[in-house]
């Protein structure tokens, strides 16, 4: 891939000025429609791409290569075979995982199961977060968890804040409790200038309430992950410059079925696919998910919106490394 400086992070689908998507995807947007893309955020041309080569060509390699944002790979469902579980994803063409740190303890963990992978293998396919899910977030201790996060986040393979936010869903912290953990996560987020890797459940109004604390422009990147929420609040996050992620959420019949109809309305350039493993499961025969399965949800998100998938791989590849500042 190649990333102009003006559009970093995947604000433009123009390819002259933005390389968030490659010459090859953006060809096979329009190799299907002649000489344009219709897409629900306007009308792209690919005049200047007219001699170039199309996916479908014979001799092209049509692997799809995906980054799963979103995995707990220290949860005790994978313990035991973590290894298995990473080399199955790559072998599927899911080449870079973020780890979700959730709390003081797990993003240690995350960053040491990334360490031990780069240690062993030499390639970094595993990232991780820091962060305190606000699940957990009646633990925070001002005097504390900063500086514990703090010093992780200069790890080299710490690439955001988070998993942190708001869920009044569940509510297992007060939402007062939540909300003190998260604006003081936002707070370090803007101190060392990381991306925002955020959870909301049912707490829309009181999320950006709280972002909206500080000023827009000393905001770092984000993200909200594993999205469940109405097309409303997904529109007001990209009016915002938000970028949204996606689980598998979205393949299953009857729960996926408003995502599925809100995602049309998104543009393609400001969406991510995770898997949440192994939650959100999916797949026929088993109640869990795996990272591997991460190419499942960019088909399903390709086909919902009508591109190719070849394409969603390619953009929401280069959204997530240009988000993470990983290579």
């Amino acid at each position: 891939f190649f990333f102009c400086k003006r559009c970093k992070f995947g604000t433009s689908f123009s390819a002259i000025s933005c390389s968030a998507i490659s010459s090859r995807s953006f060809v096979s947007l329009t190799s299907r429609t002649k000489e344009t893309y219709k897409h629900p955020t306007g009308l792209y041309s690919s005049n200047i791409m007219e001699n170039s080569q199309v996916d479908d060509e014979p001799g092209t390699n049509n692997i799809m290569n995906v980054v799963d944002i979103g995995i707990n790979l220290t949860h005790r469902a994978f313990r035991k075979h973590w290894r298995n579980v990473v080399q199955r994803a790559i072998d599927g063409g899911v080449t870079k995982m973020i780890l979700t740190g959730t709390s003081i303890e797990g993003s240690r963990q995350s960053l040491q199961l990334a360490q031990e992978w780069l240690d062993e293998k030499g390639s970094s396919n595993l990232y991780a977060t820091v962060g305190i899910h606000p699940h957990d977030a009646k633990t925070w201790k001002d005097e504390t968890n900063m500086e514990e996060m703090r010093q992780m986040l200069q790890h080299p393979l710490a690439v955001a804040v988070g998993e942190c936010g708001l869920d009044y869903n569940r509510n297992f912290s007060t939402p007062a409790s939540q909300i003190h953990a998260f604006r003081q996560q936002v707070k370090l987020a803007i101190e060392l200038n990381k991306p925002l890797f955020l959870h909301e459940r049912e707490a829309h109004a009181d999320l950006i309430k709280v972002l909206d604390e500080f000023p827009k422009e000393e905001l770092p990147p984000i993200i909200v992950h594993c999205f469940t929420g109405t097309k409303e609040e997904a529109l007001e996050y990209i009016d915002r410059g938000y970028y949204i992620g996606f689980t598998g959420t979205i393949c299953k019949k009857e729960r996926g079925a408003p995502l599925r109809e809100l995602l049309p309305s998104l543009p393609l350039e400001k969406l991510m696919v995770e898997t949440d493993a192994p939650f959100m499961g999916f797949k026929k025969g088993r109640r869990s998910s795996e990272p591997a399965d991460c190419a499942d949800v960019a088909k399903k998100l390709a086909e919902t919106v009508g591109v190719p998938a070849l394409t969603v791989g390619d953009v929401t590849t280069a959204n997530a490394m240009s988000f993470f500042g990983i290579e």
